[in-house]
This record gives C-alpha cells, sequence and structure tokens, in this order.
C-alpha cells in the first residue's frame, strides 16, 4: 500500500467516525413530506443534467446555431471553443468552390478533418474523412479547393 491509500484509508476511516459520532449525538429529525419531495426533485434533476451533458464544462453548439464570420473573401468561420490563455481555436471554415490562399508556416500545432468536399494543400489531396495535421512551424503550400469544403480545424485562426 503506497501513501496515498493510506491517506485515503484515513481520510475514509475519520469521516466514517464522523459520521458515527454525529450521529449518535443528534436526535433524528422528521422531513416534510413536500421538502423530501423538493430535495428527491432536485437529484434527479442534477442527474438528468447530467446525463444530458447541461452542467457546467460542457458546450454543445447544434449544427443551426453559432454565427459564421466571413474571415476572408471566400470563406466562413464558426468558432466552436476558444480559451482566453491560448490562442488556438477550434472551429469549422466553410470554403466556397474556387476558393484559394496563399501556403503559410503554422506558429503552433493544427489539425483538420474533412468533413465535405475536397481540398488541396499543395500536392496533398484530401476528401472528406480525411485527418491533417501541420507541426507547429511547418509550411504548407498553397490551399486551395474546387468543389468547396467544410473543414473542422483546430490552431489559429488564419485572419
Amino acid at each position: 500500500m503506497n501513501s496515498n491509500d493510506d491517506n485515503n484509508v484515513m481520510t475514509d476511516a475519520l469521516d466514517a467516525d464522523m459520521a458515527a459520532l454525529l450521529a449518535e449525538h443528534h436526535a433524528s429529525v422528521a422531513v416534510p413530506a413536500a421538502l423530501k419531495l423538493r430535495m428527491r426533485t432536485a437529484v434527479l434533476e442534477k442527474v438528468a443534467a447530467e446525463s444530458a451533458c447541461l452542467t457546467p464544462g460542457f458546450q454543445t453548439i447544434r449544427a443551426a446555431e453559432g454565427e459564421w464570420l466571413h474571415a476572408v473573401p471566400g470563406a466562413a468561420i464558426k468558432i466552436l471553443h476558444h480559451s482566453a490563455d491560448s490562442p488556438v481555436v477550434t472551429y469549422l471554415a466553410r470554403l466556397e468552390p474556387g476558393f484559394e490562399m496563399p501556403g503559410h508556416p503554422h506558429p503552433y500545432d493544427e489539425e483538420c478533418i474533412m468533413l465535405e468536399g475536397e481540398m488541396w494543400l499543395g500536392d496533398l489531396h484530401l476528401k472528406a474523412g480525411d485527418y491533417h495535421f501541420a507541426a507547429k512551424g511547418v509550411l504548407h503550400g498553397k490551399l486551395r479547393t474546387e468543389t468547396g469544403a467544410l473543414v473542422f480545424q483546430k490552431g489559429v485562426l488564419p485572419v
């Protein structure tokens, strides 16, 4: 048993001892039916909220929700997640047919998953379902799409 196990055993025993001591020195209290119902309802609502991922720490953006921003001509983005302590953003990019963007280096790692359409990064051809990772400092060739594309990306915004 390591020291963490020892601490957990002590904490569990202490909690059990404290609970027993408190129970011995307190009289039981009749809880009104309305209060029992309110307590039960509150617990069940919390369980339901956690099951539906509605509690703090979860974020859901439905397909029809969120705002599409025009980032550059021919491309719109929808921010999905951004932490104030990092320039890295998780977003969707919708590229119009014929969109082109010059090749560029990546100041941070960048990930993308092609959701719809096709896109070229220099000579690399990406199709729906493909995943691409570009490490910090790597330069890729010109980005272009003939069909248009919807891309899930995590990286620094290209604006």
